[in-house]
């Protein structure tokens, strides 16, 4: 596994602001959830469960990262999105299941 803090030292040297950071790190986590799925799809469960926990490693440093003070509603709101999230995410891993990854999606 990659570490975090080097990807994101290599992905902010190549953006300008932190809200392009994240859009680059909402793009990759798309990707590896369409990955995952395609993974599961073929029988791969090695690679399903490799993307997904890179996946739940980067939606919990979303979540931790949010500023609950400064970020009011919305802060809490994504809370909850990210909380979803984390929990798809693990019934996902354990059972494979597409459908729940495609919930993530949306």
């Amino acid at each position: 596994m990659t570490n975090p803090y080097a990807a994101y030292v290599k992905s902010s040297e190549s953006v300008e602001t932190k809200e392009e950071l994240l859009i680059k790190v909402f793009e990759e986590i798309l990707s590896l959830l369409n990955i995952s799925i395609y993974a599961i799809e073929e029988g791969d469960i090695k690679t399903k469960a490799e993307n997904l926990t890179k996946v739940t490693d980067a939606v919990a440093v979303l979540q931790a990262s949010l500023d609950m003070e400064k970020g009011g509603e919305i802060a809490k709101n994504l809370y909850s999105i990210y909380e979803f999230c984390l929990e798809e995410l693990i019934k996902a891993n354990a059972t494979n299941d597409k459908e729940k990854i495609k919930q993530i999606i949306e």
